[in-house]
């Protein structure tokens, strides 16, 4: 098991606008109608950051990687992730309907940032055993993630037992985390797995895809 705390993330402020447009956000309605604008308001909820992770590897065999992942063979990588009570308090009292919606994107765009650094770190455990990672799979995440089709993973359905359970035996409180009365404390946080695939037949299922 690895926790690492208060860690550093990049801000994808492009990437926040683009969603935000996507979405139709009036943003020139609340002063952020140009680029630079955006990008300093992304920053300035990014300061609020806290970023913190527990992760931990489960054999193919494990009982709680087959639920998650279903028939497959392979291991996981589980993990559980906040960014933390302070960013839960900046966003607590949005100015009006349009900043509670952009915020809510960019809280996305912060988690998935965050679980793709938690994988980068967590695939040395997998390289030097001839694996790679798949895409995330969200189990519980507030807010859920947005993702590209190609991207998109079935989120199993779960009891809120079992990702109790998953938060006692990544012991989620390391880091702040609980999940006692049906939703995460703090709030923005996701339980997440990593499926291992091997490195082989992550090739040759790309190959088929083209």
């Amino acid at each position: 098991m690895r926790k690492i705390k208060k860690f550093k993330i990049p801000v994808y402020s492009y990437e926040v606008l683009r969603k935000a447009r996507k979405h139709k956000l009036d943003l020139a309605g609340i002063g952020l109608a140009d680029e630079k604008s955006l990008r300093e308001h992304a920053a300035n909820l990014a300061a609020a950051l806290e970023p913190a992770v527990v992760f931990e590897y489960l054999p193919a065999g494990d009982e709680v990687a087959l639920k998650i992942n279903g028939d497959s063979k392979q291991p996981l990588t589980v993990g559980i992730l906040t960014l933390g009570k302070s960013f839960e308090t900046k966003l607590a009292s949005p100015a009006d309907d349009t900043h509670k919606r952009l915020e809510r994107i960019a809280a996305q765009v912060f988690m998935q940032t965050a679980v793709g650094v938690t994988a980068d770190l967590a695939l040395r455990e997998a390289e030097p055993e001839g694996f790679d990672f798949g895409s995330a799979i969200y189990i519980a995440s507030c807010p859920e993630p947005e993702l590209p089709p190609q991207e998109a993973t079935a989120v199993p359905r779960v009891e809120n037992e079992l990702i109790k359970s998953l938060c006692d035996r990544l012991a989620a409180s390391k880091i702040g985390v609980s999940f006692d009365t049906g939703a995460f404390s703090p709030k923005y946080s996701a339980l997440f797995a990593l499926p291992w695939l091997s490195k082989k037949k992550k090739k040759a299922a790309a190959a088929a895809a083209k």
